[in-house]
């Protein structure tokens, strides 16, 4: 919310100022809307059916709870009304963008970011042909490089380093590990285990609310502490088209978008059967690995969204996996008290 307050504060600033056209405040208020949009997602997901606050350009006078399906509605609206602003904010962005934004830095790179955003959002929305649209018009690229996306930037203070490099080996507990889980289901020879997963010389024992958890692997995607992180790439875009078309029964072109992602972690063409059932599966195993730990919480969000939470196995650490996050005391402490 912090994120999305600034967005407001640039489109005030914008539209008070002298300085610009009509046209580069169209563009600053169509890159504002965008990054606002996605972090609207981000308490939507979290809080699911408690809703979140969509209403928040006063802060100190907010409107009330809406649903998640009422909220992940409010954001299609505004991703469009980005769009809109971008679609007549001419052909130059006017401010610079970090470096984490190249290729992304001007107003047709930036309204391909939006449609990627609101591909994204809509198979949230269950929308599949909507997803489908907003694909044909992204930086999705069915022969490009899969990592291929906006990143968060990270650097020395005053910037933040990258929260999720830890040193390989480190004597430390308090470390993101890979769930024994996600190891033994792997398929044999995939290269994202490879590439994402390093095998410690001396397992970790992390801490849980119920027993420890034994991990034997760490995250290893992230050469220093100064790494961007991509925030949506090529890869999930790939994938969200591959659920749109198994969604609407488009078989060939739901295995051939699965075909793309596998061949590139070398195991080969989808073999198994072509029903609406098996293809929705074999996406959400394959999104489990390409997408894995990455910062939005796919393996979660696609299990509810399927109502799988169930098959999400707690029997290595005891525990509970939860439908949403509790709404924050302060939200509550909000209505009781200064809201009334």
């Amino acid at each position: 919310y912090q994120c999305i307050k600034q967005g407001y504060v640039l489109i005030d600033a914008a539209n008070n100022s002298g300085e610009l056209s009509a046209q580069e405040k169209r563009a600053v208020a169509g890159f504002a809307k965008t990054i606002m949009a996605y972090q609207f997602m981000i308490p939507a997901n979290w809080q699911y059916d408690n809703g979140i606050r969509t209403d928040v350009r006063d802060p100190l006078k907010p409107g009330g709870f809406r649903s998640y399906t009422a909220a992940m509605g409010f954001v299609d609206s505004l991703l469009n009304a980005g769009y809109d602003d971008l679609n007549n904010g001419g052909t130059a962005f006017p401010f610079t963008l970090t470096a984490g934004f190249t290729g992304f830095n001007t107003i047709d790179g930036l309204k391909r970011l939006n449609r990627a955003i609101a591909a994204r959002c809509a198979i949230y929305r269950k929308d599949w042909q909507g997803a489908l649209t907003a694909l044909n018009l992204s930086f999705m690229n069915l022969t490009g490089a899969l990592g291929a996306g906006p990143a968060h930037t990270f650097g020395a203070p005053p910037d933040g380093f990258n929260p999720m490099f830890y040193v390989l080996d480190a004597n430390v507990n308090t470390i993101i590990v890979v769930h024994p889980s996600v190891l033994a289901d792997a398929t044999p020879g995939d290269a994202r285990v490879a590439a994402k997963f390093h095998q410690r010389a001396t397992p970790v024992t992390v801490t849980t609310d119920a027993m420890p958890l034994v991990g034997t692997h760490q995250d290893k995607r992230w050469a220093s502490n100064t790494s961007p992180i991509p925030f949506i790439k090529n890869e999930e875009l790939i994938l969200i088209k591959a659920e749109a078309h198994a969604q609407l029964n488009q078989t060939t072109d739901a295995v051939n978008a699965i075909n793309i992602i596998r061949n590139a972690a070398n195991i080969g063409n989808y073999g198994g059967a072509t029903t609406q059932t098996a293809l929705i599966d074999e996406i959400l195993y394959q999104r489990r690995y390409s997408l894995w730990a990455e910062p939005w919480g796919h393996r979660w969000i696609d299990a509810r969204r399927y109502d799988r939470l169930n098959t999400i196995p707690t029997s290595f650490d005891q525990g509970t996996i939860f439908r949403q996050f509790p709404r924050p005391q302060s939200e509550i402490n909000w209505d009781l008290y200064a809201g009334g």
